[in-house]
């Protein structure tokens, strides 16, 4: 494995209505651009929820990263006016980091495969085992 960690930051708003949802869709362009200039981003995934729920789910080739696109002009300016009352109803941040993982494998994810194989091992030619839920409940 290389001595980069791969690290996944994944966060949503509930935007408060029409007016917050155009606001973010305004500035989007400008924080994806500061998004991936940001040395050590790997990939990111946008998405959205009705009537008002939008996330960003980003893969990061080290936590100091993450933190650098936290600090962009962007990325400020937004966490500055979802402070402000009456632009969003809440939101949460999650922050995870590859421990160990299994080999990427599988059709129709060859984009994800090439961004985030340096990360993980080469696959070992063989079917990937059950889930040890699975394997406790005798299903594999």
């Amino acid at each position: 494995m290389s001595e980069t960690t791969l690290y996944l930051i994944d966060g949503a708003n509930e935007l408060s209505g029409l007016r917050s949802l155009w606001w973010v869709v305004r500035r989007w362009p400008t924080m994806r651009r500061d998004l991936t200039g940001t040395p050590g981003y790997i990939a990111h995934r946008l998405w959205y929820v009705l009537p008002y729920t939008i996330g960003l789910t980003t893969w990061w080739s080290d936590e100091r990263a993450a933190y650098r696109f936290a600090h962009t002009p962007a990325h400020l300016e937004f966490w500055r006016w979802a402070a402000r009352r009456g632009t969003t109803r809440g939101g949460w941040l999650a922050t995870y980091r590859l421990e160990r993982g299994g080999p990427l494998w599988g059709n129709g994810v060859e984009a994800m495969m090439s961004r985030f194989g340096p990360f993980v091992g080469p696959a070992p030619g063989e079917p990937p085992q059950p889930a040890p839920s699975d394997r406790r409940a005798g299903r594999g």
